[in-house]
């Protein structure tokens, strides 16, 4: 499920040039014009235009910059959709306000709902239209921690590509649902660089409270729990970084709001998207990153599992991953990559193509 107040642009550390850790001086507006192609485990290869920019409310430019951008993506299946979003930060970044809103339509496969069905492996294929938006206002309360509150309205339709054959998973009763949830969440951010950290840690707890004011589903919540470290082995050079994650969806959640196996913004790459989901999951990955001038390599491994329920998690099926990857540089000044990573998973390999690190 699309969650637009979890929105974060990558933003640059305006006090310090991540090449050679020298200070120097910001604009206070950066334009952005970026096509970038992509590959999906749903959806295929495809290409994002994004056009932003990166900016400063404050006269104070030696803080994080803002950045807003407007995008649209399409797909070789038929998928697309646009996206407008702001990340802000106000008062030397003693606010930060998220929002956004889009259209995306949306082609892929439906596996099912519970560890069995994602390993038995049959799907039916659906079209989904999405109109998200949201809005998200946090405040620094202490140091690196930040808390606030956020609400999103989402109007989505589900339908059936084509005709069912026997022996497929039924296909959810989800014609139309116009869902609106407030929430709450929490950050603790002590990355020393959003691009490519070698110190620090990131810790973000959300909770999405749903009703849906039309179509069959109830009301259901939604908590998510992700916490990623860094730690420079040979200052930017070299990089260990981990992620555990853990999301929870009790109540009459519809499929697509089901906590979901690689899929998110710390999504576990080796398997298809939404090939394994449940009303409990979780993800614990690591990976070490290696960066000289403007090309890297990284080697990672994890994890994940579902479940239905809180207490079955641990003795569920555990689904481990693993792979390697390459990055280029797209920049001489920031840390921003291009990444082409190739996976393993108990179903077989992936191939990865984007911008910016998996976590």
């Amino acid at each position: 499920m699309v969650d637009p107040t979890a929105v974060h642009a990558p933003t640059i550390d305006a006090t310090v040039d991540p090449a050679d850790g020298t200070s120097r001086r910001t604009k206070r507006v950066t334009p952005l014009i970026a096509p970038v192609p992509f590959k999906n485990s749903q959806i295929g290869w495809g290409g994002v235009l994004m056009v932003g920019l990166i900016h400063h409310f404050d006269v104070d430019t030696t803080v994080k910059p803002s950045t807003g951008a407007v995008m649209g993506f399409a797909s070789e299946n038929g998928s697309w959709g646009v996206m407008a979003l702001e990340v802000a930060r106000f008062q030397s970044d003693a606010w930060r306000v998220r929002g956004m809103v889009g259209y995306m339509d949306l082609r892929y496969d439906f596996f099912g709902i519970g560890i069995d069905a994602g390993e038995e492996g049959r799907s039916v294929p659906l079209e989904q239209t999405f109109f998200p938006a949201g809005l998200a206002v946090l405040r620094r309360v202490a140091g690196p921690l930040y808390l606030g509150a956020s609400i999103f309205r989402g109007e989505t339709t589900v339908e059936l590509r084509e005709s069912l054959g026997p022996g497929l998973p039924p296909v959810p009763n989800q014609a139309r649902a116009v869902l609106l949830a407030p929430g709450v969440q929490g950050e603790f951010d002590t990355r020393d660089n959003d691009y490519w950290p070698v110190r620090g840690s990131l810790a973000e707890l959300k909770a999405r409270f749903f009703s849906t004011t039309s179509g069959s589903s109830g009301s259901f919540q939604r908590y998510t729990l992700s916490w990623s470290w860094y730690n420079g082995l040979r200052g930017r050079e070299l990089v260990l970084a981990t992620n555990v994650n853990a999301c929870v969806a009790p109540g009459d959640a519809p499929f697509y709001g089901l906590c979901t196996l690689g899929f998110g913004r710390y999504n576990m790459r080796g398997y298809t998207q939404g090939r394994y989901r449940d009303h409990v999951g979780n993800v614990v990955q690591a990976e070490l990153r290696g960066h000289r001038a403007r090309f890297g390599a990284v080697v990672f491994g994890g994890f994940g599992q579902v479940a239905e329920k809180a207490g079955d998690i641990f003795e569920s099926v555990l689904l481990p991953a693993g792979g390697a990857g390459v990055r280029y540089q797209l920049t001489q000044k920031y840390p921003m990559h291009m990444r082409l990573d190739y996976a393993w998973g108990r179903d077989g390999g992936l191939l990865y193509f984007s911008v910016g690190e998996a976590f």
